[in-house]
């Protein structure tokens, strides 16, 4: 994405990568890490059954920025085509469905900001 970032004109001193995360949790953690706390607003891109989890978790520690939330289409567990596959391992309607799964547990175990996930 850096690359593709830069090829489209993005001056490649802007660009900030966090690579050492191994889960949602680290990645909002090491990214706010990297860009400090001193901020109003984050854009955040990432596929999109899974933005919703992204910001509770930001929302959770970071209650008072603005985020933009952009999905990433990915042909499978797009808003218009994730139920349309059969629910074995790794189809869109198995990630859907376990994301779903996660939001709730989560909420539960108080690790992430509870959103309307409707």
């Amino acid at each position: 994405m850096r690359n593709l970032a830069i090829e489209l004109g993005v001056n490649k001193d802007d660009i900030l990568c966090e690579d050492m995360a191994n889960n949602s949790f680290e990645n909002v953690e090491y990214s706010f890490n990297l860009i400090g706390n001193k901020i109003d607003n984050i854009a955040i891109i990432t596929s999109e059954f899974h933005l919703k989890r992204c910001m509770a978790i930001i929302k959770k520690y970071h209650h008072n920025i603005d985020i933009i939330m952009i999905h990433a289409k990915d042909g499978f567990t797009d808003r218009d085509n994730w139920f349309l596959s059969d629910n074995t391992w790794n189809s869109g309607r198995s990630l859907a469905t376990y994301e779903a799964k996660l939001l709730i547990k989560y909420v539960k175990e108080n690790k992430i900001y509870d959103i309307d996930i409707g």
